[in-house]
């Protein structure tokens, strides 16, 4: 059985990579929710204006 005999790569830049969360997280899933609240103030919106026209 051969033993590795490919020398050890040498480090370049940091030691390890950036892993994990980033700064925007909070800020997109705040959006995200905002979002999804519009979107369902819009549709009890359009439910209640038709059901008030059809009555």
């Amino acid at each position: 059985m051969k033993a590795n005999s490919a020398p050890p790569a040498a480090a370049k830049g940091p030691g390890l990579a950036e892993t994990g969360t980033n700064d925007n997280t909070a800020a997109i899933a705040g959006v995200a929710a905002a979002l999804l609240v519009a979107g369902g103030g819009t549709a009890v919106a359009v439910r209640r204006r038709k059901a008030r026209r059809d009555a």
